[in-house]
């Protein structure tokens, strides 16, 4: 791997999606736009990008009263084709899917 590939995505068709995040963990995302150099966009598809490296798809407590928001996403074509054989496989929706990428992503800092 060279350096370039350890630290930037590679370019790929990106599909404009309207995708509901829980309000909570969109906040996250905004705050950690702020320190890192990627937008909420790029946030959303590393996470995702790591959902199907891992496969970790676990339910996770959503916090009572948590209300969902749709955001118009740009979300790469290879990932969101993963994202459609882990609906498959396992049964969820990718609104479920999207948001469990990003709770598990922010759950590595936190």
């Amino acid at each position: 791997m060279n350096t370039f590939d350890k630290y930037l995505l590679k370019k790929d068709i990106l599909l404009k999606r309207r995708i509901e995040i829980d309000s909570s963990l969109y906040e996250k995302l905004a705050k950690l736009s702020d320190i890192y150099d990627a937008s909420v966009n790029k946030l959303v598809n590393i996470a995702i990008i790591e959902l199907l490296k891992t496969e970790n798809v676990q339910i996770y407590e959503r916090p009572q009263n948590e209300i969902s928001e749709s955001h118009n996403f740009a979300i790469r074509q290879t990932s969101y084709e993963g994202m459609e054989k882990l609906r498959e496989k396992y049964g969820l929706s990718l609104y479920k899917l999207t948001n469990i990428a990003i709770y598990n992503a922010l759950d590595t800092i936190e």
